[in-house]
């Protein structure tokens, strides 16, 4: 076994212990007071207002999960209509010249360099960009990192996760070089993604609005994702990015890092897969199924 892969297990039996030892109180010190208030009270059945929950489930969660079936193969299974036009993949050589700053994540993505795709419906005039999460275990360890950073690609945006940003640097030429054929001829694009890819979704969108395609309609929708920046960047975010919504399942523990002062952007949505507490069920885009099934039951009764 690999020292990464040594690192990964480590780190996600740590977080199994804590829950199944000392419940979610354990992870007070960690992610501070908001996960003791979110988890006592439980989830919020009623989303709000601007979130469809079938198209959450019928469309964003699909794009995430082929976000991650396209690394292994091109033939991905889509929602009906849509169609992916180009990978989301590291650039080699922005690779190469920044890998003294830090090798780790340079190796990381280097060696599994497929972070997502992009692509659109013609008929409904929309795009999508969808980041996947992590594949390997080797990939968890991009999660440790929590030193704060300025956000380069606009100036005066706040500040945000260094690991975060050092991996969406290496893929920013491969979406502002493919992204506006992918939204040829629509009004809307769709930015989301499951886990790092939720974060490197809430990244992605000022750069695409203030650099890329300041015209299009742009929604962000995301999975479980880790807290991208701090109090400035996310302030910054919520005045410019006005539809933002960020799924979060009950006792998933993934949203509540990095700890204070990391503060997420926008609109939560919770959702409660119920089943197994196991974190890492919870974490997974089946659970986000499961909960927004239930959801979606609950308005039907």
């Amino acid at each position: 076994m690999g020292d990464g892969q040594s690192t990964a297990m480590a780190r996600r039996a740590f977080l199994a212990n804590l829950v199944l030892a000392g419940g979610v109180g354990a992870l007070a010190q960690l992610a501070g007071p908001g996960i003791m208030q979110a988890h006592a009270s439980g989830p919020d059945r009623h989303p709000p207002t601007g979130l469809d929950p079938e198209f959450a489930l019928d469309v964003l969660l699909p794009l995430c999960l082929a976000a991650y079936a396209i690394v292994q193969s091109p033939v991905v299974t889509l929602p009906s209509g849509y169609e992916w036009t180009a990978k989301v993949i590291v650039d080699p050589d922005v690779a190469a010249a920044r890998s003294g700053e830090n090798p780790t994540l340079t190796r990381i993505a280097t060696n599994e360099s497929v972070f997502g795709m992009m692509g659109r419906n013609a008929s409904t005039r929309t795009a999508f960009l969808a980041f996947r999460g992590t594949v390997f275990f080797d990939d968890v360890i991009t999660d440790l990192g929590i030193m704060p950073t300025p956000y380069f690609p606009v100036d005066g945006f706040g500040w945000v996760h260094s690991g975060f940003l050092f991996i969406y640097r290496l893929l920013q030429n491969s979406i502002s070089t493919n992204l506006a054929a992918a939204c040829a001829g629509c009004d809307q694009l769709l930015v989301t993604g499951h886990s790092l890819g939720a974060a490197l979704a809430v990244l992605a969108a000022p750069d695409i609005m203030k650099n890329m395609l300041p015209s299009i309609e742009l929604k962000v929708i995301t999975f479980a994702g880790p807290i991208a920046g701090l109090w400035d960047f996310a302030s910054t975010f919520d005045r410019v990015i006005t539809s933002c919504y960020r799924l979060v399942n009950w006792l998933d523990l993934v949203p509540y890092l990095p700890p204070p002062p990391y503060e997420h952007v926008n609109i939560p949505v919770e959702v409660d897969s119920g089943g197994s507490i196991d974190p890492l069920w919870r974490h997974s885009l089946y659970a986000y199924q499961a909960g927004l099934q239930t959801i979606i039951k609950s308005r039907r009764r």
